[in-house]
């Protein structure tokens, strides 16, 4: 897994966004205790809700 960084996610819709967060969300439990990938997923998951959280994404 890579980083993903905070501009091609601010790219991505908010299903896309919600897609990939569930998607990295599943992996966790495969990826082995205290690795890189670990840590990575764990970062992009706090970018993506960090994205979701811009108030351009909230609903008006």
């Amino acid at each position: 897994m890579r980083v993903i960084s905070q501009s091609e996610l601010l790219r991505l819709s908010r299903l896309e966004l919600t897609t990939l967060l569930r998607k990295i969300a599943s992996e966790l439990p495969g990826l082995p205790e205290g690795s890189q990938e670990l840590r990575i997923a764990h970062y992009n998951l706090y970018n993506i809700r960090l994205t979701l959280a811009r108030p351009d994404f909230r609903p008006r």
